[in-house]
């Protein structure tokens, strides 16, 4: 019998990925999602859609009964780990199927990971089958600075040198799919990075070395970083986050790399070198 996964988040940078791979691993997927505009697109694609709010505790137990799977991911806000209990105690009342959760993998100061690590604890403790992935910071985060990269031929960023074992977003949707549809993953956790610690130097050479232009790395400070997030539209309490974030990676919290990857793959994960390649385009001023 063909199993059914629930995916909250599935509209997002990794839900958006992990849903088709799903469906091509022939599985049924649900997806729960409150932007009614992105129904018809899921819909067509096979997948059956239930509207509601992470938000709305009310909205959860359609969502979550009956499925034998849930792929939890949640947003890196204030209400992160309310969503995700909420979710953790529908799926006891209903079928209580097998939880994976998309956690992270960073610094214990910053806001963010407190409350993704306040979720596994939780979840640990619910009595439900739970697998817990924990990837780092994604490549697909340099994304943000293609337009000065466009413009200057500058990656701004307060990274200072740091090491980081950063990974890509297609790497960590190859992983879930490993622990949603194989065998012998509960009660286990993965922390997901890339091949190699890198800095943001290495980076800028990688797309120097695509883009056929000169590419540098500049370290700004966390206030400067902190006021363009915010500039760009990011909520401060998130934004803050990410600045604790850079301080623990600068201080050489991730800068080793780890094996979740190929244990739940069975292949390496991306390099920098081919993320530089692969998203080229978006890093062409004409592209």
């Amino acid at each position: 019998m063909t199993e059914t996964i629930l995916v909250t988040g599935a509209t997002g940078n990794t839900g958006s990925g992990l849903v088709p791979a799903l469906l091509d691993a022939e599985v049924n997927v649900r997806a729960f999602i409150r932007d009614e505009e992105k129904a018809p697109s899921l819909e067509e694609m096979g997948v059956e859609v239930v509207m509601g709010d992470l938000d709305e505790p009310d909205t959860i137990p359609p969502a979550v009964e009956g499925v034998d799977k849930i792929y939890l991911l949640t947003w890196n806000g204030p209400t992160q780990a309310q969503q995700a209990k909420a979710v953790i105690k529908a799926a006891k009342e209903a079928s209580r199927p097998h939880i994976v959760r998309h956690s992270m993998w960073g610094p214990k100061r910053s806001r963010i990971v407190q409350q993704g690590d306040e979720v596994e604890a939780f979840l640990q403790d619910s009595g439900l089958p739970w697998t817990i992935l924990k990837p780092t910071f994604f490549m697909q985060n340099l994304l943000g600075t293609a337009p000065t990269v466009k413009a200057d031929g500058v990656i701004y960023w307060d990274l200072a040198d740091a090491e980081l074992a950063t990974i890509d977003i297609r790497d960590i949707v190859a992983s879930a799919v490993a622990a949603l549809t194989g065998s012998g993953h509960q009660g286990k956790t993965y922390i997901l990075t890339g091949p190699e610690a890198i800095t943001m130097h290495e980076v800028a050479e990688a797309l120097s070395d695509v883009l056929d232009k000169d590419v540098s790395y500049v370290s700004v400070s966390h206030e400067a970083a902190l006021q363009s997030r915010l500039e760009m539209g990011f909520p401060e309490w998130i934004a803050r986050g990410y600045g604790e974030l850079m301080e623990g990676f600068i201080e050489g919290f991730a800068d080793e790399p780890k094996a979740g990857v190929e244990t739940l793959t069975g292949r390496e994960p991306r390099p920098i070198d081919q993320f530089a390649r692969d998203f080229a385009p978006s890093f062409r001023e004409h592209d």
